[in-house]
């Protein structure tokens, strides 16, 4: 759905200031409305350029804006686009905006069959994994409703994400973002990046390298890559999880690499030469678990079925991982 494209690299290497956290500074629900020629953009090219729009806050405040779709994948499987929206400085000092210069509007993939469930849950890993891991892209959840300036639009509200620009995720966790043709496995931090496998098989997503992108395309796929101002080793940063088992979206499909029917069915995709850090990786694991489960049950979050299924699939993943047979069986003897 989501492949964020390469254009992020361009957007923002600015230096990080505090202001550029307090859109995410809260895990409220934020209400939004987006006015524009929004069924145009959906039926244009790939490649659309960025139209005017307006972005309303809650309280009626209304920011002018450009935007238009992003997501290679998205493009084909879905009819609602997924919208990059460019902010001018000026115009978001004092709203929660203020140091965004750009926003990732990840929305459901249709806007009937309840198709936010699938992006709430998306959002929900996000979440997750920036409790066992760091760095982290940071996300805040939307509750959108769409205004069309060329034709007549419902006043259907659902739930959507703000995700965070890659560029100034790096910048904020003193980091530059490499894009680099390809990296090699000894490059890494070798405990970041089990933790970082080892979360990608507790969500059942194979949709992802960390090594390499698709055929044409540079370096990786679904995962930035991390350099550390004051380390010698890289991270790796996965994004993009509508893909995962525990999303199961109608849409999804196994990376056609792996032996696997379905995106339900969880394929180990971890890396030998790290097997000696997972102890380690899977206390870290075990402590966040209390956390991810909190995450998943609060009260005030719609779609509580599929968050029940999404824990009983969680759950899995930690009978696994503390069982030493299965553990051997299907991670140790399953690594590359």
């Amino acid at each position: 759905m989501t492949t964020l494209l390469l254009v992020m690299s361009a957007i923002s290497s600015a230096p990080h200031s505090d202001a550029e956290e307090s859109v995410y500074a809260s895990d409220d629900v934020l209400h939004l409305t987006i006015h524009g020629p929004l069924a145009k953009l959906a039926r244009s090219a790939k490649d659309a350029d960025d139209v005017p729009g307006l972005l309303e806050l809650e309280d009626g405040t209304k920011i002018e804006m450009t935007f238009t779709k992003f997501g290679v994948s998205r493009l084909h499987e879905c009819g609602v686009p997924s919208l990059a929206i460019t902010l001018e400085p000026d115009l978001i000092r004092g709203t929660p905006f203020e140091g965004q210069r750009r926003l990732w509007l990840v929305t459901p993939c249709f806007h009937h069959s309840n198709y936010d469930k699938y992006t709430l849950l998306e959002y929900l890993i996000y979440r997750s994994y920036a409790l066992v891991a760091d760095p982290a892209l940071h996300s805040r959840l939307v509750s959108l409703r769409y205004r069309d300036t060329q034709r007549r639009s419902n006043d259907r509200r659902e739930y959507a994400f703000i995700l965070e620009d890659i560029g100034l995720s790096a910048a904020r966790s003193g980091a530059t973002w490499s894009n680099i043709p390809a990296q090699n496995i000894t490059a890494f931090d070798p405990a970041q990046l089990a933790t970082m496998v080892l979360f990608q098989y507790m969500i059942g997503n194979t949709d992802w390298s960390a090594l390499a992108g698709p055929p044409g395309k540079p370096c990786c796929h679904n995962v930035a890559i991390f350099s550390p101002h004051d380390a010698t080793v890289d991270v790796a940063v996965p994004h993009d999880f509508d893909q995962a088992g525990l999303v199961n979206a109608p849409y999804a499909v196994p990376n056609p690499i792996m032996k696997i029917d379905n995106v339900t069915e969880r394929a180990y995709r971890g890396f030998c030469l790290h097997n000696d850090e997972l102890p380690a990786v899977i206390e870290v694991f075990n402590n966040g678990r209390p956390a991810i489960d909190e995450l998943f049950q609060l009260e005030d979050l719609p779609y509580p079925d599929a968050r029940a299924r999404a824990l009983r699939y969680i759950g899995d993943f930690y009978d696994t991982i503390n069982d030493p047979k299965k553990l051997k069986k299907k991670l140790l003897r399953n690594c590359r």
